[in-house]
């Protein structure tokens, strides 16, 4: 839950003028998906290697904690986050979670 609200959380900071976010689910077979989508600002290339790293943001009032934390409950139960992003065109993450926890 609180990957979640992180992810849309962030996508909202991502649109200080206003814009739109979506959330999507997807069953995949043995894999749960979630997608956070937004058409903000997007990621700079200069701190994309370093989003998932504590401190890695240079979001401006950000703690730099937000995605490493994200990461790590993820990668805990089994799954993996992604991103894409377009400078000016927006960001999806994507949230893949096995439907069996993780031994």
């Amino acid at each position: 839950r609180r990957t979640l609200y992180n992810l849309v959380k962030n996508a909202v900071e991502a649109m200080p003028g206003g814009g739109e976010l979506t959330v999507e689910t997807e069953d995949d077979g043995d894999m749960f998906l979630i997608r956070v989508r937004d058409t903000g600002v997007g990621i700079p290339e200069d701190i994309r290697d370093t989003l998932f790293k504590p401190f890695g943001s240079k979001k401006p009032g950000g703690s730099g904690l937000g995605l490493p934390s994200c990461r790590r409950v993820v990668v805990a139960h089994g799954g993996e986050i992604t991103f894409e992003s377009e400078v000016g065109g927006g960001t999806t993450f994507t949230v893949v979670l096995p439907k069996k926890a993780a031994a």
